[in-house]
């Protein structure tokens, strides 16, 4: 049996909790689906795809740990400057060796995340 990923834990700092959950919201059109205010957020991509975001006091985060989000070839860039605009540090995008372009940044939180724009899909 194969159990599918039910989704990915950010943890952030109490200041920084807010500000994460909505970044994620400006930048990639994610949505709240399951909130206790001040304490968790789950968030949903409308696919499947999900995130909780809570505040912790740990540092969880370290490289090269990321989350990838999947982007049309023609929104990349575009990608890249709403997260910019929303807080992010960007790093210098590239181009793999599987010719897909790669964005890296850290959120609000310090979390780090990438956007990819393949050249062609991972398959299932």
């Amino acid at each position: 049996m194969v159990y599918r990923l039910e989704h990915v834990g950010l943890g952030t700092s109490k200041e920084t909790y807010e500000p994460t959950v909505k970044f994620y919201e400006t930048v990639f059109g994610w949505h709240r689906i399951r909130e206790l205010e001040g304490e968790l957020t789950f968030l949903g991509d409308g696919h499947g795809g999900r995130f909780e975001i809570f505040p912790s006091s740990s540092d969880i985060r370290s490289n090269p740990t990321h989350l990838a989000f999947s982007v049309p070839a023609g929104e990349f860039d575009t990608t890249l400057q709403r997260a910019r605009e929303a807080g992010a540090t960007l790093d210098e995008p590239y181009v793999n060796e599987f010719d897909d372009r790669i964005g890296y940044f850290t959120d609000p939180a310090g979390n780090r995340a990438q956007v990819v724009a393949r050249s062609e899909a991972l398959p299932e």
